[in-house]
């Protein structure tokens, strides 16, 4: 018994054991984790075509009015000298709108902050899928960890198990501690299943993040080593001008404004003109007819849709500040959950995990020298387990911080990658 007793500290401390799920899987980095979710999220894909179809629109913003052919017959199917066909005159005659006011430049100016705001709806999508895949990714590193953190304990509780149960064939200890060693063996064990379930639930999710059901092609190559220093708080702020977000915003500004000019295009009334042949059944001549059309405005033109785009583009633009705004009390947020995040690792390393570990080595050598009960143990063991919880369930926190701080300041994800390491 004297020898399981002696591991019992230094397993727990270390806090490391071989998972007993083992998956045969190439190692997955964060990296390619993000380029697989940029290049097969579902998501994603509909939005690159909705980008094509922005496209397209630009394309037929571009084409100007084609022209019409008239074709016109007169003086025929009547009576006395204009019945059956013999008085036919026929005119063949085109026709060809011409647009004034530059509305062709208008509208391909729409157009093309259409298709700009489709691409800047993608990058949008595309940060908002990045970061749950990092998220994700993050979780499954964790969901490793907790597994790891579970094997140690089980082979213990199983090793300490089946100790007690020679120590009590021998007579040197009673059932009632055969009994409690085989609560913490099926504790152990329970705790360790559902590690495992948690993994493979985390595994499958970040998996979805490209569309992909097969959780067994891959396993995290990283574990994470937190930062001694935080990043420059000043720093971050002035990188949320080049949010996805903010920019959006000044391209719906930008095509609100090409509605208006639009609009006031569409005010200026456009001309047709008309030129053709008039052939005459009576003698075979024939004769050239022009001429042309514009509205008679009686009123004034289009402005009630003036109006309503000259609104749009005031209300577009008072919605920059709520923008800004929303950044920066994310950040704030993110930054606050990042501190105390690394403020709790820091409490619960330099502190509490210290005095855990010492207190049950206190108590593992009282054991042995039989001046403590194995209860006493397998408690102080539960709290070192707990504490090595803690501190996981910490710098998961400070992590998942990390990747709302670069999901809101840099689409590289640069914070996040400095704190992974490749096992």
């Amino acid at each position: 018994m004297s020898l399981s007793i002696r591991r019992l500290g230094p397993a727990l401390c270390l806090g490391l054991a071989a998972s007993s799920v083992a998956f045969a899987a190439a190692p997955l980095g964060l990296a390619e984790a993000l380029q697989r979710a940029t290049t097969q999220n579902p998501m994603l894909v509909v939005q690159s075509h909705d980008e094509s179809a922005a496209d397209g629109l630009v394309e037929q913003a571009g084409q100007r009015p084609s022209p019409t052919l008239d074709v016109s017959l007169e003086n025929f199917a009547g009576t006395g000298p204009f019945s059956g066909f013999d008085g036919v005159e026929s005119t063949v005659q085109a026709n060809q709108l011409i647009e004034r006011g530059g509305k062709r430049a208008k509208r391909l100016g729409l157009a093309q902050a259409e298709l700009d705001s489709a691409a800047g709806h993608y990058d949008l999508q595309r940060i908002t899928v990045l970061a749950a895949t990092a998220t994700a990714y993050l979780e499954t590193v964790a969901a490793h960890q907790r597994l790891e953190l579970t094997t140690a304990p089980l082979r213990l509780a199983e090793e300490t198990a089946t100790a007690v149960d020679e120590r009590v064939r021998l007579g040197d200890a009673s059932p009632a501690e055969a009994a409690r060693a085989r609560v913490v063996l099926a504790l152990a064990r329970s705790e360790h299943r559902r590690a495992e379930s948690v993994l493979v639930t985390a595994r499958a999710s970040l998996a979805a993040h490209w569309g992909s059901e097969e959780i067994d092609g891959f396993t995290v190559a990283d574990a994470w080593r937190l930062p001694s220093e935080l990043p420059s708080q000043t720093e971050l702020l002035t990188k949320l001008a080049a949010h996805p977000r903010r920019r959006l915003q000044e391209i719906s500004i930008d095509g609100r404004r090409a509605a208006l000019e639009l609009e006031r295009a569409r005010a200026v009334s456009d001309v047709t003109v008309s030129a053709g042949v008039r052939f005459f059944r009576e003698n075979s001549d024939a004769a050239i007819v022009a001429g042309f059309s514009l509205p008679i405005p009686f009123s004034q033109q289009n402005q009630g849709n003036i109006r309503a785009a000259r609104a749009r583009l005031a209300g577009a633009e008072q919605t920059v500040a709520a923008v800004e705004l929303e950044l920066r009390v994310a950040l704030s947020a993110a930054w606050q959950d990042l501190v105390s995040s690394r403020d709790t690792v820091n409490a619960l390393r330099a502190d509490a995990l210290p005095a855990t570990e010492e207190a049950h080595a206190i108590v593992r050598e009282a054991y042995q020298h039989g001046q403590l009960p194995l209860i006493d143990v397998l408690d102080a063991q539960r709290a070192l387990v707990a504490i090595h919880r803690e501190l996981l369930d910490a710098e998961t926190s400070f992590a998942t911080a990390l990747v709302r701080i670069d999901a809101l300041t840099d689409t590289t994800f640069p914070l996040t990658n400095a704190i992974l390491l490749s096992k």
